[in-house]
């Protein structure tokens, strides 16, 4: 039985199709994309934001975002197979003019990327601890205030890695949701005291 192939889940390019990598990733599904896009404070701040997708993958999120009005979208991921595939789908989408893909491991991309995104999305691979790159994402990043972070993680009961801390330099936890195996924490960017 072949699997159906992935779509857009929302916004203009609501039921596009997309290209999938042939392994070494796990793309968001439909499903997990629309519990992340459908909340309102999210939703109500994708169109016109600046967005961050790191540990991209098959950049399913970042793709999301743009078909949901993101003015622009960085894609950073170190697997060059899913890059292609990422680039790919910007071009049959339409949508490379708004984004770029960096093609190197998330620790070393911090002088390639905006450091001041509105929405970033971390979703690394579920065996991997990112709670040190995000902090040192965050010594550096000059985020405004409600600027949001979306954390995707598998839980640690089913051989995920520790939940990530309730505060990262100004990113505080707001949320924290479980589906299925998996876990996304929701973080919002307060000013520091």
């Amino acid at each position: 039985m072949s699997r159906a192939q992935p779509r857009i889940a929302g916004g203009q390019l609501s039921g596009r199709r997309l290209r999938s990598p042939a392994n070494g990733t796990r793309p968001a599904t439909a499903i997990i994309r629309s519990a992340i896009f459908d909340r309102p404070e999210i939703g109500g701040m994708v169109e016109g934001a600046s967005v961050l997708d790191l540990y991209a993958g098959a950049g399913y999120l970042g793709l999301e975002a743009l078909s949901r009005g993101a003015a622009a979208v960085d894609f950073v991921e170190r697997n060059g197979p899913a890059c292609a595939v990422i680039r790919r789908n910007l071009d049959e989408l339409g949508l490379k003019d708004r984004a770029r893909v960096h093609r190197l491991p998330v620790e070393r991309c911090f002088s390639r990327i905006p450091l001041d995104p509105d929405l970033i999305f971390i979703d690394p691979p579920y065996r991997v601890d990112a709670t040190p790159v995000i902090e040192a994402f965050m010594e550096r990043a000059t985020l405004h205030q409600g600027a949001l972070a979306v954390w995707r993680r598998l839980i640690t009961g089913s051989g995920g890695v520790p939940p990530p801390p309730a505060r990262i330099g100004a990113l505080v936890r707001i949320d924290q949701r479980r589906y299925g195996d998996g876990a996304i924490d929701t973080y919002r960017a307060e000013a520091l005291t």
